[in-house]
């Protein structure tokens, strides 16, 4: 149950991020986006950081959406104050569920006897 709850975040951001993504008419990215908690099922330290990765990124998407919109209220001259705390809180939410990510720890090449390699 505790790995569940730790990639409850990793899904609901991926989910929004999907959604995202599905307006936006981009259907690899949905796939990719709905495909990136699967590799959560992968016990190895390469998913993981890939994961974290694609956390992160989404949080780069969201920085880079906030961007796009508010120039243009700002250029309309609308308010666009409450877009940008919205998809800040949005953003910072998908980069902090990349730490609930659990990286396995790294195994250490054995020199036959047990003995690490150097």
């Amino acid at each position: 149950m505790k790995a569940s709850l730790r990639a409850l975040p990793v899904v609901l951001a991926v989910l929004v991020l999907a959604a995202h993504f599905f307006r936006a008419r981009q259907m690899p990215l949905v796939v990719l986006s709905l495909a990136l908690p699967l590799l959560l099922l992968v016990r190895e330290r390469w998913s993981a950081r890939a994961v974290q990765a694609g956390l992160v990124l989404g949080a780069l998407e969201w920085v880079r959406t906030l961007a796009f919109f508010a120039g243009q209220r700002v250029e309309a001259g609308r308010p666009w104050g409450r877009l940008a705390v919205i998809l800040g809180v949005v953003a910072v939410l998908t980069a902090l569920a990349a730490l609930a990510v659990s990286v396995p720890p790294a195994k250490a090449a054995s020199g036959g006897e047990g003995e690490p390699v150097r």
